[in-house]
């Protein structure tokens, strides 16, 4: 019908657009790779040497000078991922997979920007020849190039996976024992107060795993199941769907399962959650926030906080005790400083990092040996790697009073951070304190060190 096909002719032509932008992105990400092996541009991308401790070996706190190479790949990763907002390693790998294709699978570029294959194709080529050796590369790409354009990108990986175990010089067994070590559980946080728990295993432990979830969840003998006696009619029974016993069950064995050693039975990992108090008193149902993840429901939030062992108050008027500067008395600031920073900052305070507060350094955003304070002001969460981007590369960061960090790339463009809790420094320090009605296990004041801690830059 002339309807429908004025409809699937652009539709076609729209497709080959979308792989041929694909194509001319990996084609410039290349580019980029290229003149991060220029030395006129690395030495562009170096940071001062003399916060950077890159010629004193007693000034490296932060571990060893970055070479020429790690110090281009991840400046410019840096760069392209401010730039497209996403992660410094995944635009590190998107620049890796790039160069990888121009320079290892050509045929198939070409073809991408003909846009007689998609991204999705590619995409799954290089996924199944991450750790192939170049020297077959060519032989592969001959093979399945012609079979591409004519099979779904799921149809042509199992195609391409059977070519590449013919051509491949490793046994499929040497590949599986080297593929074991790269198991891992990984964490995504998702939407509605949800988040994915995934592990990488072994195909045949990750089919028995499931298998046995499968099994456990069949013997839940919930009521919307015929599997198990009818529960009393004075009892409420909570319906749920095969789905929800499996992942009640996968929940359940982690949290209280026991191990061959014994260990395991009760315990509980340490979550940091802030509530506001009018929350926590049921008087409002703005949420909580879990640390590394964000906003969590008000019941969640309540059921965390009527489970918690202590409590720390967190409040932005100098009358509650908690120090907001220590000026230029000490280098190191004081633990209340640092609870208030890791409750602002929630997560490292790189542009698209994602790593927990609690799990990257605090940082003085004005260097100490330049006049910085210890205050909260000029104080950062970050983690390793983007603390080690600042102080050795060309980056340049600046705070404002909220905590927000401002990072000038070397490409000449200005990126801010906000941070989770934007809670700064009160208005206006001669109001009257306020009341903020009765502690709960208030944080007493902080230990000033008796011997200042000596800068480690």
């Amino acid at each position: 019908m002339v309807e429908i096909s004025a409809i699937i002719d652009p539709l076609i032509e729209n497709a080959r657009q979308m792989a041929a932008v694909h194509a001319e992105r990996c084609r410039l990400l290349a580019e980029l790779d290229r003149l991060g092996h220029e030395p006129h541009i690395v030495a562009g991308l170096r940071g001062d040497p003399v916060e950077t401790g890159a010629d004193d070996p007693d000034t490296q706190t932060h571990g060893p000078s970055w070479n020429d190479v790690e110090l281009a790949e991840r400046t410019l990763a840096t760069e392209v991922g401010c730039a497209l907002r996403l992660n410094s390693n995944t635009a590190r790998a998107m620049i890796f997979q790039a160069a990888r294709l121009l320079e290892q699978l050509p045929g198939f570029h070409r073809a991408l920007a003909q846009g007689s294959i998609s991204w999705a194709h590619v995409v799954k080529l290089q996924l199944l020849t991450a750790d192939t050796p170049e020297e077959i590369l060519p032989a592969l790409e001959a093979a399945v190039l012609p079979k591409a354009d004519k099979l779904t990108a799921t149809q042509f990986g199992k195609v391409a996976a059977r070519e590449l175990n013919r051509l491949h010089p490793i046994s499929l067994q040497e590949r599986a024992d080297l593929g074991a070590a790269k198991r891992r559980v990984l964490l995504q946080p998702d939407v509605d107060g949800m988040a994915w728990l995934n592990a990488y295993l072994k195909a045949d432990e990750a089919q028995a795993c499931y298998v046995r979830l499968s099994r456990i969840a069949r013997s839940l003998n919930d009521a919307d199941t015929n599997d198990g006696p009818a529960a009393p009619d004075a009892v409420d029974v909570v319906l749920r769907t095969k789905d929800q016993r499996r992942a009640d069950a996968y929940r359940d064995l982690l949290l209280d399962g026991e191990c061959e050693s014994g260990l395991g039975r009760g315990i509980r990992g340490t979550v940091h959650v802030t509530v506001p108090v009018l929350t926590l008193m049921g008087k409002s149902a703005e949420p909580g926030m879990l640390e590394g993840y964000g906003p969590i429901d008000p019941e969640t939030a309540r059921r965390l906080a009527g489970t918690a062992r202590s409590w720390d108050r967190i409040l932005t008027h100098p009358e509650t005790g908690c120090m907001l500067s220590v000026g230029r008395s000490s280098y190191a600031p004081p633990a209340d400083m640092k609870r208030y920073a890791q409750i602002r900052d929630q997560t490292c305070q790189g542009i698209g990092c994602n790593r927990k507060a609690t799990n990257s350094e605090i940082d003085h955003t004005k260097p100490w040996n330049l006049g910085g304070t210890t205050s909260t002001d000029n104080l950062v969460h970050l983690c390793k790697a983007c603390h080690r981007l600042k102080h050795q590369s060309s980056f340049r960061t600046s705070q404002t009073s909220d905590g927000a960090l401002t990072w000038a790339s070397p490409g000449g463009k200005k990126y801010t951070k906000q941070p989770a809790n934007p809670i700064g420094w009160p208005t206006d320090l001669s109001a009257p304190p306020v009341d903020p009605g009765p502690p709960i296990s208030p944080v007493g004041p902080a230990r000033q060190p008796e011997v200042d801690e000596l800068p480690p830059f």
